[in-house]
């Protein structure tokens, strides 16, 4: 399912097999891909590497550690990572794990891949990237710094008939479901979002979240 406004972007998993492509999501926000990943097993991780873009994640379940130019963190479930561009990093899980991934625009040579400094060379950082433990992150960002898109990347758990309510939205805000299902209202649309849809919503757009029988989030806020 594909559904696509000025202010509203509604995608569901299977039309949502993107990442660093460029000009597949709207241009009022900054990211370019904003994709769960559920259902991954222990003892994934990726190499050490860089990007010519700016990445987020979202551990919403699991345990395991991350690198972040040569710091390791532990992660457990909903920690966010921030890794700049020109920032090295690598994880590990220990445990099966759902995560949700996000992307910038590429810059530099534009390079759509994990740069190595094996086969490509050192990096060229820009700014700190930082890791917000899962027991802490629970509102925005204390310190965004100067390059990061988002000010608030979390799991919003909704027990059964709970539900978020709001006037017109202040900032682009980003919801994604984990597990269970959310009935997601927008100006004049109500759709059923299940596990891997995601919903880009513009500053300005008045929306609704319900659950009936519960449900696990990724909210992301610029």
């Amino acid at each position: 399912m594909i559904v696509e406004t000025p202010r509203y972007v509604i995608r569901s998993l299977n039309s949502n097999d993107v990442y660093w492509e460029q000009d597949v999501y709207p241009a009022w926000t900054p990211l370019r891909t904003f994709r769960p990943f559920p259902n991954q097993k222990r003892g994934h991780g990726v190499e050490p590497h860089y990007h010519d873009g700016d990445e987020l994640w979202l551990f919403t379940s699991g345990r395991g550690e991350v690198w972040l130019d040569e710091r390791v963190f532990p992660i457990t479930p909903n920690t966010a990572v921030y890794t700049p561009m020109g920032a090295v990093h690598r994880f590990q899980m220990f445990t099966d794990f759902d995560n949700v991934a996000m992307v910038t625009p590429l810059e530099r040579q534009k390079r759509p891949i994990h740069v190595t400094l094996e086969e490509h060379g050192p990096a060229v950082p820009t700014v700190p990237g930082f890791v917000v433990p899962g027991e802490l992150n629970n509102g925005p960002f204390a310190e965004r710094g100067s390059r990061c898109p988002l000010g608030e990347l979390r799991v919003v758990e909704l027990g059964a008939g709970e539900g978020v309510e709001g006037a017109a939205l202040p900032a682009n805000e980003h919801w994604a479901v984990i597990a269970g299902s959310v009935r997601l209202g927008l100006d004049d649309l109500e759709v059923e979002l299940f596990p891997g849809d995601v919903a880009l919503l513009r500053a300005g757009t008045r929306r609704r979240l319900h659950s009936e029988r519960g449900a696990r989030t990724a909210l992301a806020r610029e």
